[in-house]
């Protein structure tokens, strides 16, 4: 089992806590770099078990193209049980969505995404699927 680890690059930070919950922090604008950095963690904890990503957009401003392109080819639908959004906009709505549309064309599953406005939210709001959902089972 992973144990509680954190990150940080940049403006972004990672935070782990077990069993499953990835929380990310996205302040200002994600760079090409932060986010190969954000799908390198992603890939090496995603890869490990299922995870499922509480993302803290109240203080971001957007994506480089580069970055978000480099996003949306290298996310692995396996690696995430579901992810929740703090705070999102309209605009990070609509990414999430397109997120969704380019695993669907690459033949890959969907992630369920859900949309809250506060941290006790997002964790009332995990606490009630872990009642609801089957396990997500670990990665070989």
């Amino acid at each position: 089992m992973l144990e509680h680890q954190e990150w940080k690059q940049g403006d972004q930070s990672v935070r782990f806590e077990p069993p499953d919950m990835l929380w990310v922090r996205f302040r200002g604008t994600v760079s090409f770099e932060e986010s190969r950095w954000l799908v390198s963690r992603f890939q090496e904890l995603g890869s490990q078990q299922a995870l499922f990503v509480v993302a803290d957009m109240r203080e971001n401003t957007g994506y480089d193209l580069e970055g978000r392109r480099y996003a949306s080819e290298n996310m692995e639908s396996e690696w995430f049980s579901g992810i929740i959004y703090i705070g999102a906009r309209l605009i990070h709505k609509a990414a999430a969505k397109g997120l969704a549309l380019v695993l669907r064309l690459r033949g890959k599953p969907t992630v369920p995404v859900y949309f809250v406005s506060s941290d006790e939210e997002a964790r009332h709001l995990r606490a009630r699927l872990r009642t609801t959902q089957v396990p997500p089972t670990a990665h070989p």
